[in-house]
């Protein structure tokens, strides 16, 4: 087994599940859109500091995804979560996979699974990141929290 295996497979056995759920004031249908349409994600996605630099959906089974991004300054170094879709539901549910690209290169693939349920006109977000390494799983749930901030602010 490689060095790159090795380190997959330590970070396979301290995995987690990162569950969380948020009330979003607009239709599932807006959510949905903006969660997976390239020109809607260049809004919100990057966190400050950053800018999109490629924003590819090929909203689909089997389609993939890429999202990348660069630092807003002597950002030459990009970085990116690929992967592709597993289950789409528009306005209702999305299964893909998740691997990250020019950072955390020992990280093995995990699996989002976002809902879109509809609660009296507005969204209830429930994100699921499953078998993330235990280490990363602050950090990931951070990255999430301060994404869905700055998507909401889209309805606001």
């Amino acid at each position: 087994m490689d060095q790159t295996a090795t380190r997959e497979a330590a970070f396979a056995k301290h995995s987690t599940t990162l569950r969380f759920r948020r009330r979003i004031p607009a239709a599932p249908s807006r959510v949905f859109q903006a969660w997976t349409r390239p020109e809607a994600l260049k809004l919100w996605w990057c966190p400050d500091g950053w800018l999109p630099s490629e924003m590819v959906v090929d909203l689909r089974v089997g389609g993939a995804y890429r999202i990348a991004m660069r630092k807003d300054r002597g950002g030459l170094k990009t970085v990116s979560v690929h992967g592709r879709f597993i289950e789409v539901v528009p306005g209702v549910r999305l299964v893909y996979t998740w691997r990250w690209e020019g950072i955390l290169p020992d990280i093995p693939e995990t699996q989002v699974t976002v809902e879109f349920r509809d609660i009296d006109g507005e969204t209830e977000l429930v994100l699921i990141q499953e078998d993330l390494p235990l280490p990363l799983c602050t950090l990931h749930l951070g990255g999430w929290l301060e994404a869905i901030d700055r998507m909401e602010r889209l309805f606001a």
